[in-house]
């Protein structure tokens, strides 16, 4: 695709990305901010992911069925969702609504009601929402893991927040957080595909002048780190859901491409390593996969399977055994390879979609402040070498810092550790 790349930065600080595709008849437009989760304090657990949910409850301009109205007549796709760094507002519409999508998004983050009997009625849905996730084996031990990867820090919290905290949050509340962190510096504009770019800057500018002036609000801090745990919750689950993993480097350390390339050796598809081991040869699992993940202030390498409780001790040691394998002999040249070819396959096949290209967009803004190209990764990940990676697993796979959260029908004497 021929793509043409534009960025200006208005008076006020927002960040206007837009990549034109040419041929394009929609446009993928999303509306970002430094304001996940990992922003909020105690007491405000759940607090961005609720205010994610209340902007769509209505504006100043627009009641909340009008706004429903009204995403529905732009082909009912427009979203939002909370990171533990951003949320983000998004659509994908044709190009000739693209004016309105981002002037209804827009009013979300700078007109948004925040009525207080709604949000009492939004609350429910949050707390449905949680009562989900506590009733999903894999969401729960997704929250023991990093509950003990980064405890007693914001990072370490479930995005939902907890329902004691969540039906303590008032409007005044979600206003407060507004004025703190959907600053002009801290949001981002990222469209790909239909665009004209002045057209969009004139929008942004437009649109975007009531955001709330800016306050200072620093950088987060990096996530603590803390020495290894093996924490068993023993709960009646079918299987016994595990989730394994270590401190590891942030999105902007130039050591990601090669965990990300052994990774995909130990866990990322039909071939790899563990996948083979624990499934292929010992029928011992259904499903086995990467969890790990990677923030502008730290990251983590994680693995996560469920198997029956008789066989938990089992699949621990066997991926024991090949995490010490591959510290000790690194990896074969076909298998770094077949994981260089995977990531070209990933990368050229997500600038497919307008999607990921805004994302793309959004995402190389807020963490380097300026454009990553296409070119920059695919190099990243071929100059990759097998003593790089032997590297890395050095360094995340050790005794002293690995974590295993396990949940369910775990026998009373059954020990559960990874020997690394």
């Amino acid at each position: 695709m021929n793509a043409q790349y534009n960025k200006t930065t208005l008076p006020n600080g927002v960040r206007v990305l837009s990549e034109r595709i040419e041929g394009a008849l929609s446009a993928s437009v999303g509306l970002w901010f430094e304001a996940g989760c990992a922003f909020e304090n105690e007491a405000q657990q759940g607090l961005a992911h609720l205010l994610e949910h209340m902007v769509f409850k209505g504006t100043r301009r627009h009641s909340m069925l009008q706004i429903a109205l009204k995403m529905d007549d732009l082909g009912g796709g427009m979203n939002a969702f909370t990171e533990r760094e951003f949320v983000c507002f998004h659509v994908k519409v044709l190009g000739e609504h693209l004016r309105e999508a981002l002037a209804l998004m827009c009013e979300f983050a700078t007109q948004p009601l925040l009525d207080p009997d709604l949000l009492g009625i939004e609350k429910g849905v949050v707390l449905e929402e949680i009562r989900g996730a506590l009733d999903a084996p894999e969401e729960r031990v997704e929250d023991l893991f990093l509950e003990q990867l980064w405890p007693d820090s914001a990072w370490g919290r479930p995005i939902l927040g907890q329902s004691e905290t969540v039906e303590m949050l008032q409007s005044n509340d979600l206003r407060d957080f507004m004025r703190h962190f959907y600053g002009p510096s801290r949001c981002v504009v990222a469209v790909a595909g239909d665009v004209d770019h002045a057209k969009l800057e004139r929008w942004a500018a437009k649109f975007l002048c009531d955001l709330p002036p800016e306050n200072g609000v620093g950088e987060l801090s990096s996530p603590p780190l803390v020495p290894a745990r093996h924490r068993v919750v023993r709960d009646d689950t079918e299987g016994v859901h595990l989730l394994l993993g270590a401190p590891a480097f942030g999105a902007r350390d130039e050591r990601r491409f090669a965990l990300w390339l052994l990774d995909s050796i130990l866990t990322g598809g039909y071939s790899s390593r563990l996948f083979q081991e624990i499934r292929e040869k010992r029928g011992l699992c259904y499903s086995l996969g990467g969890a790990s993940a990677g923030f502008r202030a730290g990251g983590y390498w994680a693995l996560e399977t469920s198997v029956a409780p008789e066989n938990a001790r089992k699949t621990l040691q066997l991926i024991g055994r090949e995490l010490r394998k591959v510290r000790e002999t690194g990896v074969r040249e076909v298998e770094l390879k077949r994981a260089k070819r995977m990531a070209r396959i990933n990368l050229l096949l997500g600038e497919e979609s307008l999607s990921a290209r805004m994302s793309r967009l959004a995402r190389n803004e807020l963490t380097w402040r300026t454009p990553k190209s296409l070119e920059e990764a695919l190099a990243g990940f071929e100059m990759a070498t097998s003593d790089e990676l032997q590297n890395v697993a050095r360094e995340v796979f050790r005794a002293e810092s690995f974590q295993l959260a396990a949940l369910g029908p775990v026998p009373a004497k059954t020990k559960l550790e990874v020997e690394l």
